[in-house]
């Protein structure tokens, strides 16, 4: 045979051997067959095979990503204030009638916010009831106000009457406390009539003394705000 036919017959030869070659490969992209590029041989030209070409699968685009959403924050839940406890006297407060003094609401809610149980607070009502009915701008002969002071001092009765209540209070504080030792005995009483009585002989100290009037005057206090 001619060295001029032998050429050719070999060139072919190599293709097809190339080719099944190729196909063995894995198929990177795992769709079944292998795709593969068939270079042509002859004449060592190199070309690629556009036809083969052409039958490359092509790559699924990328899904776009669903944006998340993020999540809504709970509502804060804010716990409501707490109510305010009621005041030391459920009473109405106006007084002036039989037994029960003037302002005494006002008298034992002020007590009781500054340190005194309501027991003890109703004592002195009852001693004020004695005094003063419960009257800020009652005066009588040396001396006036809630307790009688003697002499009564200036500013204490001014004609503003809800003023001149305030002012006392205040100035009965300051008084109580020349007996300071005798509190805590007041703070224990359990009874109205107790209280009204350790208020007259260890703070009051009248020279008419009327106990029956302050302890009743204290027992109506009592009843009237709900202290029992």
């Amino acid at each position: 045979m001619a060295v001029s036919a032998v050429v050719p017959a070999l060139a072919i030869a190599a293709t097809f051997a190339a080719a099944h070659l190729h196909r063995q490969q894995p198929d990177p992209l795992g769709r079944g067959l292998a795709s593969y590029q068939v270079q042509s041989l002859v004449a060592g030209s190199g070309a690629t095979d556009a036809a083969a070409a052409s039958r490359l699968p092509l790559a699924s685009p990328a899904k776009p990503v669903k944006p998340t959403t993020a999540a809504s924050p709970s509502p804060r839940v804010t716990a409501s204030p707490a109510a305010p406890p009621p005041p030391p006297c459920a009473g109405s407060g106006a007084g002036g009638t039989g037994m029960l003094p003037a302002n005494y609401a006002t008298i034992v809610d002020f007590l009781v916010a500054h340190g005194y149980t309501k027991m003890a607070a109703v004592g002195i009502a009852g001693n004020i009831f004695q005094e003063s009915r419960g009257e800020p701008e009652s005066v009588g002969t040396g001396g006036g106000g809630l307790i009688g002071w003697t002499p009564l001092p200036a500013g204490f009765v001014t004609g503003d009457v809800a003023a001149d209540l305030q002012t006392q209070l205040a100035a009965l504080l300051t008084y109580n406390q020349q007996w300071a030792q005798y509190v805590p005995m007041l703070n224990a009483a359990t009874s109205p009539a107790g209280a009204a009585d350790v208020y007259m002989n260890y703070f009051e100290r009248p020279g008419i003394p009327a106990a029956s009037n302050r302890e009743g005057a204290a027992i109506a206090v009592a009843q009237a705000c709900g202290i029992g």
